[in-house]
Parts: structure tokens; sequence; C-alpha cells
């Protein structure tokens, strides 16, 4: 919403922050019954919002605040880069990265100014 939405970006390099947001959601909804995900765009107050949005278990409130840290992972296959690089991709672009979540799932934003 609307119909049609422009972000002036590096194709390549938000096309692998959303790749990274849609693989981890998949690995949050790997064994969910009613597995969801869910990306959405928008425009709020001048700026574009991207959102991926997966009705998984949710962030422990404890390792919220880490996503985003270097080498920081609970998967066992993980190296911790993916959230981070997506972070310093998003900074590039003079946006921001941001995440919310609960008991019904975990909603990933792309801020772009």
């Amino acid at each position: 919403s609307p119909e049609s939405l422009q972000i002036f970006a590096d194709r390549q390099l938000v096309e692998q922050v959303l790749i990274n947001l849609v693989k981890n959601a998949g690995d949050a909804v790997f064994e969910q019954e009613d597995a969801r995900i869910v990306l959405a765009a928008k425009l709020d107050l001048g700026r574009t919002i991207i959102s991926v949005t997966d009705n998984g278990p949710g962030i422990p409130e404890d390792e919220l605040s880490q996503v985003f840290i270097p080498f920081f992972t609970t998967k066992r296959e993980g190296s911790g880069i993916g959230l981070s690089l997506s972070r310093q991709i998003m900074t590039a672009h003079n946006g921001e990265i941001a995440v919310e979540s609960g008991d019904d799932g975990a909603v990933f934003r792309l801020v772009f100014n």
C-alpha cells in the first residue's frame, strides 16, 4: 500500500537481506502445522517499510536484543552473520532493520528513509 512503491537501493544487497529474512522465517515455522510467512510493503510517513512476518514460536526475549550482534546464533548450523550483515546493508542504505517478537511469531521490518 500504495500499489506501487519504489526504493532507491542496491537491488542485489536488498535482495540478499530479504532472502536471509525469509530463510530465517522458514526455519522458524519449519515445524508449525499452519506455517505462514507474509511479506508486505507500505509507505508510512514518507518511509518505505518492507516487513517479513512469520507465525513461528517467536524469539525469546533474552535473545531479542542480541540477534543483530555478529556471530550470535541459536542455530546448530548457523554462523551468526546473516542478521548482522543485514543491519550493515540497511545502514549503508540510510535505513534500519527492526524486529518485534511474541508468542505468535516475529516480524522484521526494513525501513528505508
